[in-house]
C-alpha cells in the first residue's frame, strides 16, 4: 500500500518553490522529497524505513514520518535555506539517499546558530535533521482521507478527511479546512469548500468540479490549527 503524499507551493523572496512528499511503498520503503522552482529540481531526500517494515508497524507511523520529513524541509524554504540555489541549480540525481544539487561547501546557507560549530554554517541537510530532531517530541496536525477519494471532472467532489494529533493520535475539533481545485490551465484557485472539523475530528463537503479544459489539475484539501498545518493533494481525472 502506497501513502497519500504531500504537495505544497511555498513563496519565498519572489519564488514559488514546490515541495513534493510521497511514500515509494513497502515494497521499496522510501520516502522520497522533491524541491522544485521554475521546473528544475533543487533537492531532494530520500529516507529508508525499512527498520519500520521489519518491525511490522501500522501505516500511522510511516505517515508520521512522511509528514515530518515534509513539514521540516517546507520549514527550511520559508526561512530561506534554500533562496541560494536559485542562481543555476543542476538536476538532482537519485544515485544517493540524500543529495542537493551542489557541493555543500558551494551553499553560503544562513544560520541561526542551528547544527554549527566552530562558527562554520550548516548544510542544508543538518538543517533539516537538526529541525526533524528538534521536532521529534512535538505534535503536529495530520490530516488522512476517510475511505476512497476519487475525484472526476463535471462530477461531484466528495470530500471526508479526519484532523488527529501526530502524537496522541487524538481527534482535533474545530480544525479550518478549505478545499481547493487548482488546474495548470487556470491560474486562479477555485475554493469548493471551507468548513471546520465537527467533535469528531472530522470535517466532510461535496462540490461540484469544474469540466475538463486542458492541463493538469488537482483538489487540495489544506487543514490549519493551533499545531500547526497540513496538506492533502488529490489528481482529478477524466
Amino acid at each position: 500500500m502506497v501513502l497519500t503524499g504531500y504537495n505544497t507551493d511555498i513563496e519565498h523572496a519572489g519564488t514559488t518553490y514546490h515541495v513534493q512528499t510521497e511514500d515509494k511503498g513497502r515494497a521499496n520503503p522510501v520516502v522520497e522529497s522533491l524541491v522544485y522552482a521554475r521546473g528544475e529540481i533543487l533537492y531532494s531526500r530520500r529516507t529508508s524505513y525499512h527498520d519500520l517494515v521489519k518491525e511490522k508497524v501500522e501505516n500511522d507511523a510511516i505517515a508520521a514520518l512522511m509528514e515530518r520529513q515534509h513539514h521540516a524541509i517546507s520549514e527550511a524554504i520559508r526561512r530561506g535555506r534554500l533562496a541560494e540555489l536559485n542562481e543555476g541549480p543542476e538536476q538532482v540525481g537519485d544515485e544517493d539517499d540524500t543529495h542537493t544539487s551542489r557541493d555543500d561547501d558551494e551553499l553560503p546557507i544562513p544560520t541561526d546558530g542551528v547544527g554549527a560549530e566552530d562558527g562554520e554554517e550548516p548544510t542544508l541537510d543538518q538543517v533539516i535533521l537538526d529541525y526533524l530532531e528538534a521536532q521529534r517530541g512535538r505534535a503536529h496536525l495530520v490530516l488522512r482521507a476517510v475511505g476512497r477519494h476519487d475525484f472526476t471532472y463535471g462530477r461531484d467532489a466528495d470530500v471526508e478527511i479526519s484532523a488527529v494529533d501526530s502524537q496522541s493520535n487524538t481527534v482535533q475539533p474545530g480544525v479550518r479546512i478549505t478545499v481547493l481545485f487548482k488546474s495548470t490551465s487556470e491560474p486562479r484557485r477555485l475554493v469548493l469548500a471551507e468548513g471546520e472539523t465537527d467533535d469528531e475530528g472530522v470535517f466532510c463537503a461535496a462540490a461540484p468540479l469544474p469540466e475538463f479544459s486542458g492541463g493538469t489539475s488537482a483538489v487540495i484539501i489544506t487543514a490549519e490549527s493551533d499545531l500547526g498545518q497540513s496538506e492533502i493533494k488529490h489528481l482529478v481525472h477524466r
